[in-house]
């Protein structure tokens, strides 16, 4: 009797984990896209560090490079690298990222365009690179940040990345 109870745990206990890593790359970029769309209405996060005179919000687990610049920020999380581009002489309606993804053609990529009534554009934007491999872009005005990540990353990261490109000025 406790053997076939045992079976009938560890089935149901496999079944379980097999359901939750079940999630595909669209289950991963919608939550992601969500994600972003929250953090864009967010408006502002406290600004917390500031890098040669740009003051911006860095989350809880992310380290700042020391070969880090005014417009090129290189920031860690764990074995992430984000790349963070702030283009000083682009306005907070800017579309030139935008326009510049629209010109590179995915067939794997879920992109949703945000905009406030204060006049902020921005884009959050997640492409299938490999089966477990997606790059992720966020981006307000004329700052933008990249990654390259794991498919499972992809809702945590660019509902963050979304958060720092928001809190930049």
């Amino acid at each position: 009797m406790v053997r076939l109870w045992k079976f009938l745990f560890l089935a149901l206990l496999s079944i379980t984990a097999l359901a939750a890593c079940g999630k595909t790359f669209e289950d991963h970029a919608k939550g992601g896209i969500v994600a972003a769309t929250e953090a864009f209405q967010l408006q502002k996060q406290h600004v917390n560090e500031e890098v040669q005179g740009v003051s911006l919000y860095k989350p809880t687990g992310f380290t700042i490079e020391e070969k880090s610049d005014a417009q090129n920020i290189v920031m860690k999380k764990g074995n992430d690298t984000f790349l963070l581009f702030i283009n000083p002489n682009e306005e907070k309606d800017s579309r030139l990222f935008y326009d510049l993804l629209k010109q590179t053609e995915d067939e794997e990529r879920f992109v949703e365009v945000f905009t406030d009534d204060d006049g902020y554009f921005g884009f959050a934007s997640i492409t299938k690179k490999s089966e477990d491999q997606v790059e992720l872009i966020a981006s307000v005005g004329g700052v933008k940040m990249t990654t390259i990540t794991k498919v499972n990353n992809s809702e945590a990261n660019i509902g963050k990345m979304m958060e720092i490109v928001r809190s930049i000025q």
